[in-house]
């Protein structure tokens, strides 16, 4: 059997595809380390909207002019950040300009378009900044043209708040609205977004890694690399107008455990009011408790654990409240957080951590959430190679993903910075948390470890990265839960793993399909490529416990006779039973089984369900396409 070489690039490649290390070789183990990256920032989606406008809208802008002799254009956006553009297409941050005072370069019409106009001279031309349309006149406001509306609406958005002509052109002018800045070079006939790259996306809260808030409420979503208006509303306004009906206050800050977007489940209700009142419901918000007095800062966001609802966080000012107890108590845990308002909170209770969206960007803290224990401790910026702006919230996905929002750039996303605080066992087959047998591989996910021992036992460590360690637990342990004591170079972690005498798994690749192999050639079957009715087949499995004759922990299986399983193996194709002609250690490897299976001669064509069961323990469940004739020769 050729299972020890033709079998190795397979697992090389999708070794490093799941970022784990497989004890091929020491070269495979050093390739891994090679082929990895450092985790970077990703934008989502950039920074404007699609809402069926002449071109990309972004957020409010609220003064725009030209800078005399230079023929550059500059902006004020809503957060009072200065930008200029000089091609009009690339725009910069400017930090030395002076906003022009309102009504410089301004004229007296004979009558205003609309009530409020801003009105703009240039040349024998008026512009007039209307709140719902551009206009122009030609006879010093006596009779208006409007420029920007079309079917009762503007084609470049509402919400003007200023314009600007170009020195000696009057045929060129930019506008500023709620949605940005917008250009025409032919007095007004047609206009171009001036806001592909301009930073204002004002993003006030994340719903999902894909689905924001906008600052005036607007629900958006990520699509096709740019945000559009979602259907929905933030479920979150519609609670805090109910609320505030229900603990007669203002609530600033609102969350009903397991609710989601677009829906209203959920029994367990957090809701905090602008003077900084912190009250509790346990029948989804028809009564209320309410805390003892702790903050005198309006509540700005409440975080929930998703499975435990006792456990809550919540940010008002530049201080950070915890409570375990249900909202009856709650305490000031900010510890030494860089000052600033903090705006957003998620956090992993299992891992000790809690992240912060704050004015003066995104930290990360250690902080129990499991007890009254100490404050935050460990604050530490993760905003590293982010642009510098206040971040106004962060969310953590249950994949581990930590997304921002940032003051005008947007969404960023990037895989959390914890990660490897978490440390945990899984099967070495399928990354999945189960039992392990002896003789099993098994992965430590988020942790680098030298030595791991049980009882007195050592756990040998096969191959090991920054992120991941992979061992073999011994033939000779014992039956039940244990804590595993794991050492590394500068740390230590306990970390519970249950053993029984017979745990199966089949080994996939990182899109969950089975590693099988001909029995005859001892080629690799290509997962999309069919098995045949009558052929016999091996699959690769962990699990499947103690060998006859013993063999010692952590040394490859011999090439030739290798032991046999002790126990019964049975298989299952789509629930129908399937001859299992052997099961023994792979030759050549540390801790792989083969399973070799006889597919039956008369079989539906297709996708079937394959499983492995030793012991009445069942392995994970994988696809396997099969055709029901030979092909011909």
């Amino acid at each position: 059997m050729c299972l020890r070489y033709t079998a190795m690039r397979f697992w090389l490649i999708n070794a490093c595809r799941w970022g784990r290390i497989f004890a091929l070789t020491t070269a495979a183990a050093g390739w891994c380390a090679t082929a990895q990256t450092n985790t970077a920032w990703t934008r989502v989606a950039g920074t404007t909207i699609n809402a069926g406008l002449a071109g990309p809208a972004s957020g409010p802008v609220a003064a725009i002019w030209y800078a005399a002799g230079t023929g550059r254009l500059l902006v004020e956006t809503e957060s009072s950040r200065v930008f200029e553009t000089a091609d009009f297409v690339h725009w910069r941050l400017n930090t030395d300009a002076t906003v022009p005072t309102a009504n410089a370069g301004g004229a007296n019409p004979v009558v205003l378009p609309e009530a409020g106009a801003k009105v703009q001279a240039a040349g024998a031309r008026l512009y007039a900044a209307a709140p719902s349309n551009i206009y122009a006149s030609d006879d010093s406001g006596r009779t208006w043209v409007n420029l920007t509306g079309y079917n009762s609406r503007s084609v470049i958005g509402d919400g003007f708040t200023a314009l600007a002509a170009a020195a000696g052109n009057p045929q060129e002018v930019s506008a500023a609205n709620r949605l940005g800045v917008w250009r025409s070079l032919d007095g007004g006939l047609s206009w171009k977004s001036l806001n592909e790259d301009l930073p204002n996306l004002l993003v006030r809260k994340l719903i999902d890694g894909r689905t924001a808030t906008l600052a005036d409420g607007t629900l958006v979503e990520a699509r096709s690399g740019s945000w559009t208006p979602a259907a929905d509303s933030d479920q979150e306004i519609g609670l805090r107008v109910r609320f505030s009906g229900t603990v007669n206050a203002e609530v600033s800050a609102a969350v009903l455990s397991g609710a989601s977007q677009g829906t209203s489940q959920g029994t367990t209700a957090y809701a905090g009011t602008a003077d900084g009142r912190l009250l509790v419901s346990r029948d989804s918000g028809a009564t209320w408790n309410e805390a003892p007095r702790i903050a005198t800062e309006s509540i700005a966001r409440i975080w929930v654990d998703g499975e435990r609802p006792d456990v809550a966080l919540a940010a008002a000012g530049a201080h950070l409240y915890r409570t375990v107890n249900g909202g009856l108590f709650w305490d000031e845990v900010t510890g030494a957080l860089e000052s600033g308002q903090i705006h957003g909170i998620t956090a992993d209770r299992s891992a000790g951590v809690v992240y912060a969206a704050t004015d003066r960007g995104v930290f990360s803290g250690s902080l129990s959430l499991n007890d009254a224990g100490a404050a935050a401790t460990g604050w530490k910026s993760v905003a590293r190679d982010l642009p510098a702006a206040p971040a106004w919230d962060v969310r953590l996905g249950a994949d581990n993903t930590l997304t921002v929002a940032l003051d005008g750039y947007g969404v960023f996303e990037s895989a959390a910075p914890h990660r490897t605080l978490n440390v945990r066992i899984v099967s070495g087959a399928d990354l999945t948390q189960r039992p392990a047998a002896p003789g099993s591989l098994i992965s430590v996910m988020g942790a680098k470890v030298d030595t791991v021992s049980n009882q007195g036992i050592s756990y040998p460590v096969l191959a090991s990265s920054d992120q991941s360690s992979q061992l073999q637990v011994p033939f000779e342990a014992a039956t039940g839960t244990f804590s595993l004591s794991l050492q590394g170079a500068t740390d230590r972690w306990s970390v519970p793993l249950t053993v029984n005498d017979a745990a199966p798994a089949i080994f996939v690749d990182g899109e969950g399909a089975p590693l099988i192999l001909d029995a005859a050639s001892g080629l690799v079957v290509d997962p999309k490529l069919a098995v045949y009715a009558g052929s016999t087949v091996q699959i690769l499995a962990t699990g499947l416990g103690k060998v006859t004759p013993e063999w010692p922990t952590g040394k490859p299986a011999p090439l030739d006779s290798p032991p046999v399983v002790s126990g019964k193996v049975t298989a299952f194709l789509d629930g129908r039973s399937v001859d299992v002609t052997r099961a023994v250690l792979a030759p050549g490897y540390v801790g792989y089984y083969v399973v070799e299976l006889q597919i039956p001669s008369i079989v539906n064509r297709g996708a079937s369900e394959l499983r492995i069961v030793m012991n009445g323990a069942e392995s994970n469940r994988v696809k396997l396409y099969v055709e029901p004739d030979v092909p011909a020769q």
